[in-house]
């Protein structure tokens, strides 16, 4: 049965109404506050003459403000629709018109941002200002476990972006996975939240916590001084981050010297962790971890490489168990996970392929994508996830790399995350990314693009360094050298823009 989040809410502020829901810098909001003050944004919006299945539009940063906003929506089955941060006034504009939101909400952080946008028809409201006094409300729409509860608009790494449909029973299903795989995942958990609510890294960690009845830390924004601290000082016991942010943390001054008693757990996810990093945030935290795989389009959960094994892979000195640490784990309960060829057809294990899922978790669908939506979901139930991966024999998953980020030269297929993971272990390469470029014999090359810990790197000595790690044809035939890589708020490469310089006077489209 999926408890639908008015519901949810309701019971939590009756049944222990003094309990924390969330904290942020400094002041608590137990749920007794957290569903009065929602319910003051639902009369709000209600009055605006907003009803269930209407969109609104928010942008701001991870504040009370955006927290009451989302929720008192969700209250009414109105939809919300938060924008990135970092968006041009050009991609907010396209969204609010893509989504057909009649009212936009915005923190002061944005108003100048806010100034740039074209003129339209949609009423621009600063989010600090708009809530007056409103007594009535109506109630009297039922809201059921497969309406919209959040369009949350993807990253935007391969153009325009697409609003994905989170039902509530998709975010039922979120916290559910959470609570049957997580460690000190309960009422009494502190949760962190240092992800961006607009999308399904920070919105989904808040209410699945809010579901389990927990106690959320909110942070404003991801700065890695401000989450250690915030981390020790809050008594934090669940974090979920980033590979990237667990490697910014693991960098922050004095960090050995903060006291993380109370850390229970750290869930990440995007991309799997370098045994470097996780070994170093090991020494630093002193807690589980685990790496979960998932898109937003299957609310963030799909499979998992649980505690368990890292902690097997961990203490161990066995090169195969190392070698788990590449895996995204194995499918989570009540979820299928299948890998398939282009024809449909499914493969046996070690056969690479594109990863299907399947399950309750699965979004709806895109808002207004009727194309994209026959090409990733179907009929069936299954979503297809752009991504390329395969199963060993014993049910783990790895994934060889993203189907739009493929190499093809002279027609063969290479698969930049393969290469990547080798070039991450040269002594003088911080960070890499493999694209496509040009080439007229070939059709594609093999690019490394790379930021280096100091001094240069000729080309000649990189391909020596890689002769013998891989095979000849995908030692990388160009070298790049950058002093950053591009990353979107959630520590995703953007391989689209360090692909666009060399694909932009082509007659033909970049890839991905």
């Amino acid at each position: 049965m999926e408890i639908i989040f008015s519901s949810l809410l309701q019971y939590r502020a009756s049944a222990h109404p003094h309990r924390i829901s969330y904290i942020f810098e400094g002041k608590q909001f137990t749920y007794r506050e957290y569903y009065m003050q929602s319910v003051k944004t639902a009369k709000y919006l209600q009055s605006l003459g907003l009803k269930k299945g209407d969109r609104i539009g928010l942008l701001d940063l991870n504040t009370p403000q955006s927290v009451h906003f989302i929720s008192g929506a969700m209250l009414l089955g109105i939809i919300p629709v938060s924008m990135n941060w970092r968006a041009m006034p050009q991609e907010i504009n396209f969204v609010l018109q893509d989504a057909g939101i009649k009212h936009f909400f915005h923190g002061a952080a944005f108003a100048k941002l806010i100034e740039n946008l074209p003129q339209s028809s949609v009423e621009i409201h600063k989010i600090e200002d708009a809530l007056p006094e409103v007594e009535e409300m109506n109630f009297a729409e039922t809201i059921t476990p497969d309406d919209t509860c959040v369009i949350l608009y993807t990253s935007g790494t391969t153009g325009n972006p697409k609003g994905v449909l989170i039902t509530y029973k998709n975010m039922y299903s979120c916290y559910q996975l959470c609570a049957w795989d997580t460690p000190s995942f309960g009422p009494d958990g502190r949760n962190l939240v240092c992800g961006p609510l607009y999308s399904i890294f920070g919105f989904g960690a808040f209410f699945a916590c809010i579901y389990a009845g927990a106690t959320n830390v909110l942070v404003r924004l991801f700065e890695p001084n401000i989450v250690a601290k915030t981390i020790a000082e809050t008594k934090i016991t669940n974090a979920l981050l980033v590979p990237i942010m667990i490697k910014m943390l693991c960098m922050v001054d004095g960090i050995e010297k903060y006291d993380f008693s109370s850390l229970k757990h750290i869930q990440y996810g995007g991309s799997p962790v370098s045994t470097d990093t996780l070994q170093k945030a090991h020494q630093i935290f002193n807690c589980y971890f685990t790496q979960v795989y998932g898109l937003t389009e299957s609310a963030g959960v799909g499979c998992s490489l649980r505690f368990d094994d890292h902690a097997k892979i961990l203490s161990s000195t066995n090169s195969d168990d190392k070698k788990l640490l590449l895996s995204a784990g194995k499918a989570s309960l009540g979820i299928e996970i299948k890998i398939a060829d282009d024809d449909r057809n499914f493969l046996p294990c070690n056969s690479p392929g594109e990863v299907l899922i399947k399950g309750e978790n699965i979004a709806s669908g895109y808002w207004n994508a009727p194309e994209e939506n026959n090409k990733m979901f179907n009929n069936d139930g299954w979503l297809h996830t752009g991504d390329i991966g395969y199963f060993d024999e014993e049910g783990y998953l790895f994934l060889v790399d993203r189907k739009n980020d493929k190499i093809v030269s002279k027609g063969v297929n290479i698969f930049p995350a393969e290469i990547e993971r080798v070039i991450e272990q040269h002594p003088n390469i911080k960070e890499v990314a493999v694209v496509a470029v040009p080439d007229e014999k070939a059709g594609e090359a093999v690019c490394a693009v790379v930021v280096l810990k100091e001094g240069m790197l000729e080309l000649s000595e990189f391909q020596n360094w890689c002769k013998g790690k891989m095979p000849d044809y995908k030692i990388p035939k160009h070298l790049a050298i950058k002093t950053e890589l591009p990353r979107n708020p959630t520590g995703k490469i953007l391989r689209r823009l360090i692909r666009e310089p060399y694909w932009k006077d082509e007659e033909r489209n970049i890839k991905g």
